[in-house]
């Protein structure tokens, strides 16, 4: 695979010399050119697999050794290569010093050759893929987090509930629940929880969040997950930047195996980082026109303002009951983009346990259909696929498992059982056909084998006893002959069925064709052959 490279220049002459260098070489890709320190935190964000980073010093208005300081603080792990305007082996030791100081791996210069270029790059990205390896060697097994945004297409459509219930159906233990719905988050009230502290506390660190001040400002949810709350007071939401909103997705992405951020309906900065930035995003809509309606409109904005493509966002059907009129297939046709994923309403049982805070210890349809989608799509790439893998059920599966025994109700069949009893008949079949094959054609290729013999034989007597008379006449007692000679040189299966006309004399050749017979009633197969006449004498 080749190596992500991300060049920083604001020189057309630099960019394109790069570019011809990558353009000669299949272990580098050029995956963007910026030209300010700001595009290149950005591009980082974007594409956290970039392994190089190529600095021009000249960049940020002459301040290039400030932007490799800021990728070394950010990205530690990632080598960085500076570009310099130096001649000689003296201006070059210069330039290398004042690089390393800045955390800088190596140093090219600015007119320097393809062979240089693509040696001091092989040798930073050599160490990039060893210094992250050994990390990720030594990081929980070399997990990566996952980072998940939930927004709604409109007030009420359940965005929250479905973060919650996505969120306990992770691992327990490795999951953080970020309410990033700053002015009305609600959360809190879900479960049961009680905080003073919340996001916007993190966000006068910015860039220095560790796992020590995430696991601070995070509250323990029964079931092991961990909640990153909204203020309490609305008016706090305005303390969140873009800038800490990217800040929290990347310390979450670092430090817990999944994260699912609650954002909302509102769009401002701080939230259409998290939407930018996260790893998926689903958006959450219900089955009525004003919902879909706005579900459309919230995609279109996403892509009017750079946020997020919307081939990239999952669509999520909620409350969805069997008297809807609007149907998923409708509901396609009006969003422009598939269903992934339908929760079914919950009826009364649900909205009891939403109004008295037990909504993680009652389990309804809900549930169950909530922790199917977090089986299958919510579970890190490490992480176990299938309920009741090697790390155990999830909890939202335990509840709704444990409810199922506690009602009486028999547990959901294993879906792959009733497909085996269809596919076993068929694959019977299959066998059976592929035996009748290999039977039918070692007949036919026995037939062939006797045809050959057959006309051999008669061949050898028109040789011996010549086709034509003294007068120049075809004889007939010679063809009479070697059709005897024939019809005794073939076996009896095949001798019964050969008529004169399957036997053709001539003074050059014989042929013979056999009929072999098949298991379907009036269908035979023919297998002929001929053999070439040689005189004797």
């Amino acid at each position: 695979m080749a190596t992500k490279v991300l060049l920083a220049t604001p020189s057309p002459e630099v960019r394109d010399h790069i570019g011809h260098v990558f353009a000669e070489s299949d272990g580098f890709e050029l995956a963007a050119a910026v030209s300010d320190g700001a595009g290149v935190l950005t591009a980082l964000d974007r594409q956290p697999d970039i392994g190089i980073v190529v600095v021009d010093e000249a960049a940020d208005d002459g301040h290039g050794h400030a932007v490799a300081r800021a990728v070394g603080l950010a990205t530690p792990l990632t080598g960085i290569v500076m570009v310099v305007d130096a001649h000689g082996p003296a201006e070059m030791s210069r330039a290398m010093a004042a690089a390393m100081e800045v955390g800088a791996r190596s140093v090219i210069a600015r007119n320097a050759g393809l062979e240089e270029v693509l040696t001091r790059l092989e040798a930073v990205a050599s160490w990039s893929a060893m210094a992250r390896a050994s990390i990720a060697a030594e990081r929980n097994g070399g997990r990566s987090g996952q980072v998940v945004a939930i927004a709604g297409a409109k007030g009420g459509v359940g965005t929250s509930v479905l973060a919650l219930l996505l969120a306990r159906a992770g691992r327990a233990g490795d999951t953080v629940l970020v309410d990033l719905d700053l002015g009305a988050g609600d959360l809190t009230a879900y479960t049961g929880v009680r905080t003073r502290r919340s996001v916007v506390d993190l966000a006068a660190v910015e860039g220095e969040i560790t796992g020590r001040m995430l696991r601070e400002t995070t509250y323990e949810v029964p079931g092991g997950l961990r909640l990153l709350s909204a203020p309490s007071e609305g008016e706090r939401g305005e303390e969140m930047t873009a800038v800490a909103a990217r800040s929290v997705v990347s310390a979450l992405r670092f430090e817990s195996g999944l994260a699912v951020i609650d954002v909302g309906t509102h769009l401002d900065e701080p939230r259409a980082t998290a939407l930018e930035f996260a790893d998926r995003v689903l958006l959450v809509t219900t089955p009525d026109l004003p919902a879909l309606r706005a579900a459309r409109r919230s995609l279109a904005q996403w892509d009017r303002l750079a946020i997020r493509r919307p081939s990239t966002v999952e669509l999520v059907l909620n409350r969805r009951t069997s008297r809807d009129e609007v149907t998923p297939a409708l509901v396609e046709r009006i969003v422009e983009r598939p269903v992934a994923f339908t929760v079914p309403d919950g009826g009364p049982a649900f909205s009891g346990a939403v109004n008295t805070a037990t909504l993680l210890e009652t389990p309804t349809a809900v549930h169950t259909a909530v922790a199917k989608v977090g089986v299958a799509a919510l579970r890190t790439e490490q992480g176990s696929t299938q309920a009741g893998g090697a790390d155990g059920p999830t909890e939202v599966e335990a509840l709704v498992t444990g409810s199922s025994r506690r009602t009486g109700r028999r547990k959901g069949a294993d879906p792959e059982a009733g497909q085996s009893t269809v596919e076993l008949p068929v694959m019977i079949l299959l066998v059976l056909m592929a035996l009748v094959l290999c039977v039918q054609g070692i007949g036919w290729a026995s037939g062939l084998l006797a045809a050959r013999a057959a006309a051999q034989e008669g061949a050898r007597t028109v040789g011996v006893m010549g086709y034509y008379d003294d007068g120049g006449r075809p004889r007939d007692d010679v063809v009479d002959q070697v059709r005897d000679d024939v019809r005794e040189r073939l076996p009896d299966a095949f001798r019964s069925a050969v008529a004169p006309t399957d036997i053709e004399v001539s003074p050059e050749t014989v042929s013979v064709r056999v009929t072999v017979s098949t298991i379907l009633p009036g269908v035979d197969l023919s297998a002929s052959s001929s053999a070439a006449v040689f005189r004797e004498g």
